[in-house]
């Protein structure tokens, strides 16, 4: 994969008004190969809406970003989709020089041109990825033996035992 596919993700930000800005990325399986070869995670597609509202000092970046994947069920080793829903917000401050100063405030340099939103709607995503995956129909962890050894059987009944069934 090349760098042109993560240019675009690029937000140019040196030509930003100071005002609230939308920007819309669609994302892939591409996105994720890019920056990891664990393929745990697979066939992965998502829409990522971005509001940036720039002031003199510094971007308030809101990621939403809406997304599903396909895992495998750590119990039944099932596939199943998992959706992905959420809302983040970094801060990126003006300043000298890059640096991350926590998960939610990032320094980066006034002169800097274009902003690539790649790296962080990738980890984004992975982040909310459960650890522990279970396939949904396994809601209570207890009936594993339901949802794997599931058989259709009619119960045939010795009609002899029917008169017992009515003394009940």
């Amino acid at each position: 994969m090349s760098k042109k596919f993560i240019r675009n993700f690029g937000i140019k930000i040196q030509s930003l008004s100071n005002n609230s800005h939308n920007y819309e990325f669609k994302f892939d399986q591409n996105l994720i190969n890019f920056f990891s070869d664990e393929n745990e995670i697979n066939n992965v597609e998502g829409l990522c809406n971005i509001q940036v509202l720039k002031s003199e000092h510094m971007l308030e970046v809101l990621f939403m970003i809406k997304g599903e994947t396909v895992l495998i069920c750590d119990r039944s080793l099932k596939e199943f989709t998992q959706s992905i829903n959420l809302e983040k917000k970094i801060l990126f401050k003006f300043g000298e020089e890059d640096e991350e100063v926590s998960d939610e405030m990032i320094v980066i340099n006034r002169n800097k041109s274009i902003l690539n939103m790649a790296k962080y709607i990738y980890e984004f995503f992975i982040l909310e990825v459960p650890v522990k995956r279970l396939h949904p129909n396994l809601k209570n962890e207890d009936n594993i033996d339901n949802f794997v050894y599931t058989t259709k059987k009619n119960k045939i009944i010795d009609p002899r035992l029917d008169l017992l069934n009515k003394l009940k």
